[in-house]
């Protein structure tokens, strides 16, 4: 619990390019559009702001948790293990969200593009995640913990 709130400002700079990353994809059209900032702001009814302001505190709220699980999370780095809680999250979602908004199981009404789409903003998600909060962690530690010491000179005879 000690790193909460550094997982909570990670979540939230993590959601932030995730946001960013489906506002792009809707302009170019590379991928099939999915706007859960828009559906969000349609299931609060507060609109477009309200679906932003949800979409954000949802990005924060899994910083909480990442931080909370992170001793817990398999991966040897925290970046793995924030794509390992992030590809959980996508999984938990296609399971149960997607087929409840009408999209299917993991989303294959509207072909297999939507559910890899999806798979990939959400290890974007986990791997922002995780390596902003790597950084905030190694930010707290005092100065002479941050950088690696040289191994001290072998003597010799």
């Amino acid at each position: 619990m000690r790193y909460t709130y550094k997982g909570m400002v990670a979540g939230l700079f993590a959601a932030s390019v995730a946001a960013v990353v489906l506002k792009l994809n809707a302009q170019t059209g590379l991928l099939p559009a999915v706007d859960p900032i828009g559906a969000a702001g349609v299931l609060t009814g507060t609109g477009a702001v309200g679906g932003w302001i949800a979409f954000l505190i949802l990005g924060a709220g899994v910083g909480a948790l990442f931080a909370w699980l992170d001793p817990d999370l398999p991966g040897d780095s925290l970046r793995q293990r924030g794509m390992i809680l992030s590809s959980l999250i996508w999984a938990a979602m296609a399971l149960f969200v997607m087929p409840l908004a009408g999209l299917g199981l993991f989303g294959l009404e509207h072909g297999l593009t939507l559910a890899l789409a999806m798979l990939a903003v959400h290890l974007l998600f986990g791997a922002v995640l995780g390596g902003t909060y790597s950084w905030l962690v190694l930010q707290s530690a005092p100065l002479r913990y941050r950088h690696a010491r040289a191994a001290p000179p072998h003597r010799t005879r």
